[in-house]
């Protein structure tokens, strides 16, 4: 079973032209670490509300997977490289780097914000 945040619109969440989309998963090692990412993947979610270029993200979780996935749309790529180098993005990424089991990253440019079906055509397993 998955858990699925609404489309969290940021400051950008109005514009007109093509969005930078990205769409990542994540799975962790351990059970023991699943409380922890997902207090810190919403922490996430919550600065791209404020986050200048942001058009809006989700998250999706399968915690009983040790599995997540980010869905997020940019203005554009300079937009999501300041948001990723900012705190506590950052941080949080690095506290997690060694937690991970695997993660992948797509990145495609679309009319509008992607959504979950689309997501995961994108992450499908190589």
């Amino acid at each position: 079973m998955a858990l699925t945040t609404p489309w969290v619109p940021g400051p950008a969440a109005g514009h007109q032209t093509d969005v930078e989309v990205m769409a990542s998963r994540f799975e962790l090692r351990s059970f023991a670490q699943v409380p922890g990412f997902l207090v810190q993947a919403v922490r996430i979610l919550l600065q791209v509300r404020r986050s200048g270029g942001a058009v809006g993200a989700a998250l999706k979780a399968a915690p009983l997977k040790k599995t997540f996935w980010t869905l997020s749309a940019w203005t554009d790529r300079d937009a999501l490289g300041a948001f990723a180098a900012a705190q506590p993005h950052r941080g949080i990424i690095r506290a997690y780097r060694s937690a991970m089991a695997g993660s992948q990253f797509e990145f495609w440019t679309a009319a509008a914000p992607a959504g979950w079906d689309e997501a995961h055509e994108h992450l499908k397993e190589r």
